[in-house]
């Protein structure tokens, strides 16, 4: 962890006060940084529209087969 000096506009820093608390701002401000710059890779699953998890089979209680 780095310690680091950030300026931000009044109004910004009166929104984050706000909304998330004193203690929390850079608590905050790393979670939107990391949303932001690290993006994580996403499942392929519902890529297409028409695939949903409706109708798949119950596969429950099939273990004795």
């Amino acid at each position: 962890m780095v310690k680091t000096t950030v300026i931000l506009r009044d109004e910004i820093h009166e929104i984050l006060v706000k909304k998330y608390g004193r203690r929390k701002i850079s608590e905050t401000i790393n979670k939107i940084l990391e949303k932001n710059l690290l993006r994580t890779k996403k499942s392929m699953f519902g890529v297409d529209p028409w695939l949903t998890t409706e109708g798949l089979r119950d596969e429950e209680g099939h273990e004795d087969l």
